[in-house]
């Protein structure tokens, strides 16, 4: 295995022998870095080491440290891989998710290095860098409307993307957590999510003279869903991630991307139990964004306007409709 994700922690704990201490296994043997895995049976922490013989080799400054992590330099003069290493620990299991993420993260860019000096620094640098973005998000998890619109594009990937192609390829069209992007993208076909919970007529706000914007991506499709909150029954946030992630077991470079892309977008394992909110679908529509369609784009402003935000109708969009079994058509034939 080249990567931390369930099966090789599950393989770790399952490994032979009732010994205390550490169970370790190499990861990417065909490289030039002595880089593992490890679980410590007695506390089931779990670390990543990376090891080298080469002298003077400890990152200048201090060691990053935070949120269920702890990164040390240790020198082992008896260690046949390395007398010297870094160890990055998960210390709290809340956290196991974001420890994977972070890892591969620290992987990538260890066995893209010149040499292990260049390794050693980068492994202090990524998880610094990651820490500090931990660091900026809210104490209190996601707010509200940020919980609201993840669960409309999690509900999208896992009722349409997930079931008319593959998990790998329906994960890569996600790109909500990148600014500026359309939520979904296909090649000529991008997908906008909007969700609202009023009780009134249907109302979904836009937040810049881009989102509906058709220029350099084809065909867009406005997928606009009606949310019911509900204090029992229905579908919570953490439930949805749980589906789409049952969705990606078989698939452990899918499943860790997509704990990337929900990290990335400010959801932590760690505040599951503060998402209770339930919803249920209320309706749900589909819109080609062409021609006439009531929106906002960068061609229409005047020199000197920007940071639009607008809201649109959708029962003046009815002669934009496209029905359900079309959009799933148009999604298989872009994946093949």
């Amino acid at each position: 295995m080249t990567e931390l994700n369930k099966g090789l922690w599950s393989q770790l704990s399952n490994a032979r022998g009732e010994s205390p201490g550490l169970l370790v296994l190499r990861l990417h043997p065909q490289s030039k870095f002595n880089v593992f895995a490890a679980l410590d049976r007695s506390t089931g922490h779990r670390f990543l080491l990376l090891k080298s013989h080469v002298a003077d080799i400890r990152p200048p400054g201090p060691l990053p440290a935070g949120r269920g992590f702890m990164v040390r330099f240790i020198v082992t003069a008896a260690d046949p891989e390395g007398v010297y290493s870094l160890q990055f620990e998960l210390i709290d299991t809340a956290h196991a998710e974001v420890f994977d993420v972070i890892g591969n993260d620290i992987l990538k860019s260890v066995i893209e290095s010149a040499d292990d000096k260049m390794a050693f620094n980068m492994f202090v640098a990524r998880i610094a860098e990651w820490q500090n973005f931990l660091d900026q998000l809210p104490a209190g998890g996601l707010s509200e409307p940020a919980q609201q619109g993840l669960f409309a594009e999690l509900w999208f990937l896992l009722e349409f993307m997930l079931k008319e192609m593959a998990p790998d390829k329906a994960v890569g069209t996600w790109a909500g957590p990148k600014a500026l992007a359309k939520d979904f993208q296909l090649p000529g076909v991008a997908f906008e999510v909007k969700s609202t919970s009023a009780k009134q007529h249907s109302r979904f706000n836009i937040s810049s003279e881009v989102q509906l914007d058709a220029q350099g991506v084809g065909r867009l499709i406005l997928y606009c869903v009606l949310l019911e909150r509900l204090v029992a029954g229905g579908t919570s946030l953490p439930d949805l991630v749980t589906a789409v992630r049952k969705g990606l077991q078989t698939l452990p470079g899918a499943a860790g991307r997509f704990s990337e892309l929900l990290l990335q977008i400010g959801y932590l394992d760690a505040d599951a139990g503060r998402y209770t909110t339930r919803f249920s679908i209320r309706s749900q529509h589909f819109f080609n964004v062409r021609d006439s369609f009531p929106r906002i784009v960068e061609d229409d402003l005047r020199p000197g306007v920007g940071d639009v935000h607008y809201s649109i109708v959708t029962s003046k969009c009815d002669q934009y409709v496209i029905p359900e079994m079309e959009v799933r058509n148009i999604i298989r034939t872009a994946s093949l």
